[in-house]
């Protein structure tokens, strides 16, 4: 991506990370607090300033988004999510769709490598052990993660998104994109919330 169109780019970040005002959900289970659409349009900027992203894509940006088994919340975010995706396309490559349900450690890291998958978005409904198991699977893996919930980027992800004033506010695990072959420009890293 030209200097330009970085700059512009970045400038078109700034309004949906400062501008929108979302109100937060009290009491919500695993509280998402910036809608899923807004999410998504995001997370597809921020891969945008992963210097990584296209060797890791070779052409084609496979996204899987990551549903726990039988739990509804978490299959109707992650459906949710995969419409928000659709037709969408990150620093002019294509992508590519596919929902995973979370089975176990070794299955997920298979998953990634075995379908090349550039981004993995959680969806809600995972508990602390299973993020644990999740960023295990993840460390060595060249991928770029983001989690519905904003604490998912505390212990598993790299990427979440919170509220901070009423704004959305990104959040950006360092020790996660270092472990995940994650590489954010400074540009970006200026914006968000960085957590060691």
């Amino acid at each position: 991506m030209g200097g330009m169109d970085r700059r512009s780019a970045l400038r078109t970040l700034l309004p949906a990370l400062g501008l929108v005002l979302l109100p937060r959900r009290l009491g919500a289970e695993e509280d998402i607090a910036v809608p899923v659409p807004l999410q998504t349009d995001l997370l597809l900027k921020v891969a945008a300033y992963d210097r990584n992203l296209p060797a890791r894509a070779r052409g084609v940006v496979r996204i899987v988004v990551l549903a726990k088994r039988d739990h509804a919340r978490s299959k109707l975010v992650a459906e949710q999510a995969l419409r928000a995706l659709t037709d969408k396309t990150v620093g002019g490559l294509p992508t590519e769709l596919a929902l995973h349900t979370f089975a176990d450690g070794p299955n997920l890291t298979e998953r990634i490598q075995s379908g090349k998958v550039s981004i993995l978005y959680l969806a809600p409904g995972f508990g602390s052990r299973e993020l644990l198991t999740i960023a295990r699977s993840l460390a060595g893996q060249s991928v770029l993660s983001a989690g519905a919930v904003a604490d998912f980027a505390q212990t598993a992800v790299c990427v979440g998104f919170d509220l901070v004033s009423g704004k959305p506010k990104l959040l950006v695990n360092l020790r996660r994109a270092r472990e995940q072959g994650v590489d954010l420009s400074s540009q970006l890293l200026k914006l968000a919330k960085v957590l060691e």
